[in-house]
C-alpha cells in the first residue's frame, strides 16, 4: 500500500509523535510510506526517530505562518497531482493536514482525477478549542472517506452517527518505549546537575509538554506548590518543554516562591534523560485520556497521575491513569506515591500492563490498516459506475 501522511512540521508535539510512530510501523510492515510537511524546522526543534525508509517532501522551504501557510497548498498539489493520484491513502493530521485533504479532494473531484482514499485523524478531540475551530474541522471532516479519533467524545459521536457513509473509528494512541535504560546510573547525576537539580534532592516530580495555551501548563504550578508545602525543599520539579506560556510559567513559579525547586530545561530533544531522573510523572488528561508524553512516561516505567482538563469530569474505577481537576488532590496523590516506593512499583506494573494491551504502536498501526482498507472498500462500492476510482 502507498501511504502519505500530511502534517505541518516535525515540531515536538503529540500529533507529530503519533504520526512518526504510525509511519515507522507502516514502513516496517512493507508499505511505501511518505510524509508531506509544510516546511522544515531546525534539527534542535524537531522530533527525531522517523525511519529512513519513510520519504519526506516539503511544500515550502522555510517556516510560514497564517494565510501564506495555506496559500501554497493549491499550487503544490497541482504540481504533484500525478504522484498523489498514484497513492492509495492520504492520511491528514492537524489543521494543516485537514486543509491539505480538503484542497486535494476539491481539485481531484473537479478534474475527475483518480482520488486516493482520504483519511483524517482529528487530534483535537476533547481539547478546549474554540467552537468555530471545531465547526471548521467538522465541515472538512464531513468530506472524508475515513476518520479516526483518539477517544469518544459526545460532539464527534453525534457527528459520526449522522454520517454513516464515513468509515470512522476510535483508535487509541500507541507509543514506543523511551530508551531510559540507555541513560547509565552515572549519567543521571550529571543530567540533574546540568538542569539545576541539587545532588541532595530526594525526589523529582516531572512533566514534559508544549508550553502553549491550549495545554494549560500554568495548572501544574499550584500542584507543585502544594507538594512542596508538604515535602519541603527535598522535592524538586522538572517541567520540560517550551512555548508561548513560558513567561507566564516563570511568573507563576516566582509568585509561589518555587524558583529554587522548579527547573525549566526548555525544549526536550530526548525523553530518556528527564524521565530517567523522575520519580513521579504528572500529565494532563482529557477525560480518561492522557497525552502522548504521559503514555511514553508509562512506557518508560514511571508512575503517572494527571491533572484533569475536562470540567466536571470525575475519575472512575475504569480510568487507568487517576486524575483530578483539584490541584490539592493531585498534589496529595503525588505525595503519597513519593512516600511509598512499593505503591509506586505496584502502579507502574498495572499501568504498564494496560499500556501494553491497549496503547502499543503495533496495535495502533494494525487498527489504522483496517481503517484504510475498510474506508477504501466502502468508497469503491459506493462510487457510481464510470466514476474515477
Amino acid at each position: 500500500m502507498k501511504i502519505v501522511h500530511v502534517i505541518p512540521s516535525f515540531a515536538r508535539g503529540g500529533g507529530e509523535r503519533l504520526m512518526i510512530e504510525l509511519a515507522n510501523r507502516e514502513a516496517e510492515g512493507g508499505h511505501e510510506v511518505s510524509v508531506v510537511a509544510a516546511y522544515p524546522l531546525p534539527p534542535d526543534q524537531t522530533h527525531g526517530g522517523l525511519s529512513e525508509a519513510v520519504a519526506v517532501r516539503y511544500v515550502a522551504g522555510t517556516p510560514r505562518r497564517g494565510p501564506p501557510l495555506y496559500l501554497g497548498l493549491l499550487p503544490w498539489i497541482w504540481r504533484h497531482r500525478e504522484w498523489l493520484s498514484r497513492q492509495d491513502v492520504v492520511h491528514c493530521h492537524l489543521t494543516y493536514g485537514a486543509m491539505f485533504g480538503t484542497v486535494l479532494q476539491l481539485i481531484f473531484e473537479a478534474t475527475r482525477r483518480p482520488l486516493p482514499t482520504i483519511v483524517e485523524t482529528y487530534h483535537g478531540v476533547g481539547m478546549p478549542i474554540p467552537k468555530w475551530h471545531r465547526w471548521l474541522h467538522a465541515r472538512m471532516a464531513a468530506r472524508r472517506h475515513g476518520l479516526s479519533f483518539m477517544v469518544a467524545e459526545p460532539y464527534w459521536e453525534r457527528f459520526r452517527a449522522r454520517r454513516p457513509r464515513i468509515t470512522s473509528r476510535v483508535i487509541p494512541v500507541g507509543v514506543s518505549e523511551p530508551d531510559v535504560a540507555s541513560i547509565d546510573a552515572e549519567d543521571r547525576p550529571t543530567y540533574r546537575a546540568r538542569i539545576g537539580i541539587p545532588a541532595d534532592a530526594r525526589w523529582v516530580v516531572g512533566t514534559i509538554g508544549r508550553l502553549s495555551p491550549d495545554r494549560q501548563p500554568h495548572r501544574y504550578i499550584p500542584v507543585f506548590a502544594a507538594i512542596a508545602r508538604e515535602l519541603g525543599p527535598g522535592v524538586h520539579f522538572l517541567m520540560g518543554g517550551d512555548g508561548a506560556e513560558r513567561q507566564r510559567i516563570e511568573n507563576e513559579i516566582a509568585a509561589h516562591g518555587l524558583q529554587r525547586q522548579v527547573h525549566l530545561p526548555g525544549l526536550v530533544t530526548d525523553l530518556a534523560a528527564p524521565m530517567s531522573v523522575t520519580d513521579v510523572y504528572v500529565t494532563s488528561n482529557v477525560g480518561p485520556v492522557p497525552g502522548v508524553a504521559g503514555l511514553q512516561a508509562v512506557a518508560a516505567g514511571l508512575p503517572v497521575i494527571a491533572i484533569q482538563l475536562t470540567q466536571g469530569y470525575e475519575a472512575g474505577d475504569a480510568d487507568w491513569i487517576w486524575s483530578s481537576a483539584d490541584p490539592d488532590q493531585v498534589a496529595a496523590r503525588a505525595v503519597a506515591l513519593l512516600r511509598d516506593p512499593e505503591a509506586r512499583r505496584d502502579l507502574v506494573a498495572k499501568q504498564k500492563a494496560h499500556l501494553d494491551a491497549h496503547h502499543s504502536a503495533r496495535a495502533m498501526a494494525a487498527a489504522y490498516q483496517n481503517l484504510y482498507r475498510d474506508a477504501g472498500e466502502r468508497r469503491r462500492r459506493a462510487a457510481p459506475a464510470g466514476a474515477p476510482a
